[in-house]
């Protein structure tokens, strides 16, 4: 019952995004699911870049993007995760 639920709620146009996650001294990640409607991968990748970006800028900082992974998940979405320092 729960992935009919996140199924249709990912293809009624939702994402999902954590915040950027601290893994060291200046090192981040975050991550993006988006649904169809918001643009799947593409939309995923565009969502968590602009997490990152703004992760940095509130800390006064520019962005170093060091990975971008991109994959499909079930069942149409697009999943985005990026790994980033602020310098």
């Amino acid at each position: 019952m729960r992935i009919a639920i996140f199924g249709v709620a990912l293809l009624a146009g939702c994402a999902w995004q954590t915040d950027a996650l601290q893994l060291g001294p200046d090192t981040y990640q975050t991550s993006v699911t988006a649904a169809p409607a918001r643009g799947g991968v593409t939309g995923a990748r565009e969502m968590a870049l602009r997490n990152a970006n703004k992760k940095c800028a509130a800390l006064g900082k520019s962005i170093h993007v060091t990975d971008i992974s991109t994959e499909h998940d079930f069942p149409a979405a697009g999943v985005a995760t990026v790994t980033f320092e602020c310098h």
